[in-house]
């Protein structure tokens, strides 16, 4: 008899043992609480347009919000900390007033490939040392998963030059019909840079997130990895082939602070499976498994 997970107390369950990996604090975001948020605009290339048919890539510039985020769950956690899940989410405006979202993070791959892993690592990290490396022997995929994010792990020089990955794989279709899997990445249009390593201990503990309102316009480019025929699209943990090509489908510029959002009450959320016409999610798990982490998360600083 097969067993049918239940996604919400999964949910529960993972983000209790994440808190305790990732120094939560109660009344904030479990994960990515310290952040800054820009409007601006995105303004779709031709090229887009022959892969999707989604309102927001058919070249008229729409509205965006933008939120920069370090990956910790404390509020003061230090801009130069090594090793931590930085953040770009991307709000979409849409002409019809509806919205859709993208949420990249600078790790290359997801370390683990369904919700049970992720859960697993996070109870065996929170356990301690030896628990955890119990666990990445017997998961040995999720060990060389961790060692690839470790080695892009260097704090960032500014925003505008962190590079940012989804890791999930989604399904573009255009007006024809035609399908097309892809990963997407936030290039940045300045290039990448990290804090030089003698910098690590004496930058300022703010200096992300109080240096972009000085560096705008922040420019990235929207890329798609296209996959090719044998690609699987279920596993983040896994790259796809460096030989894959890459399109750019336009350009994210960010013109200064959002004035609007998270005031008076509001509540922001970018949700990975918010998805519109043209835009659709593979059958990752750990894509879908998003939008119920990403609810508890919100009721839990609700």
């Amino acid at each position: 008899m097969t067993t049918v997970r239940d996604d919400t107390a999964l949910a529960k369950a993972t983000l209790d043992e994440t808190s305790g990996v990732m120094g939560s604090v109660p009344g904030h975001r479990v994960t990515h609480t310290k952040g800054v948020l820009l409007t601006g605009t995105f303004t779709a290339t031709p090229e887009a347009r022959t892969l999707t048919r989604a309102a927001h890539m058919q070249g008229d510039p729409v509205r965006i919000t933008v939120r920069f985020s370090n990956g910790a769950g404390n509020p003061r956690c230090s801009d130069a900390a090594v090793n931590d899940p930085r953040g770009m989410a991307v709000k979409f405006s849409l002409p019809d007033g509806g919205e859709t979202d993208l949420a990249l993070q600078t790790w290359p791959v997801f370390p683990a490939a369904t919700p049970e892993e992720f859960h697993g690592l996070m109870t065996a990290q929170n356990t301690g040392e030896a628990a955890t490396a119990t666990f990445l022997e017997a998961h040995p995929h999720i060990a060389a998963a961790l060692q690839a994010i470790e080695d892009l792990g260097d704090p960032p020089l500014a925003w505008g030059r962190t590079a940012f990955n989804s890791m999930n794989a989604y399904k573009l279709v255009n007006a024809d019909g035609d399908e097309q899997y892809v990963r997407f990445r936030f290039e940045p249009v300045d290039g990448v840079a990290f804090l030089p390593r003698d910098q690590w201990d004496t930058a300022d503990p703010d200096h992300l997130m109080n240096g972009v309102l000085e560096q705008v316009p922040v420019r990235h480019r929207l890329l798609a990895q296209l996959a090719q025929d044998g690609d699987q699209t279920v596993d983040p943990s896994r790259a796809w082939p460096e030989d894959r090509p890459w399109v750019d489908l336009g350009l994210v510029e960010c013109t200064g602070p959002d004035t609007e959002r998270e005031r008076d009450g509001d509540v922001l959320v970018n949700d990975p499976t918010r998805v519109t016409d043209g835009v659709e999610m593979s059958d990752d798990p750990i894509l879908h498994f998003r939008h119920h982490v990403y609810a508890e998360s919100v009721r839990r600083r609700t």
